[in-house]
């Protein structure tokens, strides 16, 4: 099985958004490692696309 992370449940979501609407948040992001992965996508399109690619065929790989 291939891993995304922890599944938060729809409360948890609720509250982070409660809270950045709150702080008057722009972007607002459940995980924390989701910023760096932004980020990372931003910086080399060529190379995040790449990188999907990969993960979707893992995902077809493993169905």
């Amino acid at each position: 099985m291939i891993s995304a992370g922890d599944v938060l449940q729809p409360a948890q979501v609720a509250d982070i958004v409660l809270d950045a609407v709150d702080r008057e948040t722009f972007l607002i992001l459940p995980h924390e490692s989701v910023l760096t992965m932004y980020r990372q996508k931003s910086s080399d399109y060529d190379r995040w696309l790449r990188g999907m690619r990969r993960y979707q065929s893992s995902l077809l790989e493993h169905a």
